[in-house]
């Protein structure tokens, strides 16, 4: 409980700058492609029950919030599906993980924002599916235009208290600028 204070306390650092923007909801939003990405995800997660931790591994894919528009910053949208394995224990996770990104330079950003999930535990005590919430912060680097890096720590809530963990995952991937060949969600429907 004490990360999940501490992440709060450092996420109310930033929310002058998000009430100083100016904020579209559900608008006609501009022709732009939302930058579609896919990662690949590697790491280790800590279960709190647990004495030590355990491989993480997954795919991520994210994008660029349409329908939620900062002035001056841009909400990513991320969502993964993740393994985690530690002896007898394997929980898969899928999530959804938007982040709040400020740019430092012209090719780093910081994010911060919550995580809403579903795991399945198989193995221990735990063999049974579970709803998880959390928060999370993360670098990314856009290496080129095609290839970004990205270091991300969370803390995550489960509706069981041994699937409680930490995690700090390194995200190698690529942009797929013309996906939708310049489409955006919207125009696809």
């Amino acid at each position: 409980m004490k990360k999940f204070i501490l992440a709060t306390l450092f996420l109310f650092n930033f929310a002058p700058s998000l009430y100083a923007e100016d904020w579209t909801f559900l608008k006609d939003t501009p022709k732009t492609a939302p930058h579609y990405g896919i990662a690949i995800v590697a790491g280790s997660s800590d279960l709190d029950k647990h004495d030590s931790s355990g491989d993480l591994y997954g795919i991520e894919l994210s994008f660029d919030c349409q329908y939620a528009k900062a002035s001056e910053h841009t909400i990513r949208q991320q969502l993964s599906l993740t393994k985690f394995n530690k002896g007898s224990l394997d929980m898969y996770t899928l999530e959804a993980n938007p982040h709040y990104m400020y740019q430092l330079e012209s090719n780093t950003y910081f994010g911060i924002g919550p995580s809403l999930g579903l795991a399945y535990a198989d193995g221990d005590s735990l063999d049974h599916f579970l709803v998880t919430m959390g928060l999370g912060a993360s670098l990314k680097k856009d290496i080129t235009e095609e290839l970004f890096l990205d270091l991300e720590a969370r803390t995550v809530y489960a509706t069981e208290r041994d699937a409680d963990n930490f995690r700090v995952v390194a995200k190698v991937g690529y942009y797929y600028h013309d996906l939708f060949k310049g489409k955006t969600v919207r125009d696809l429907f």
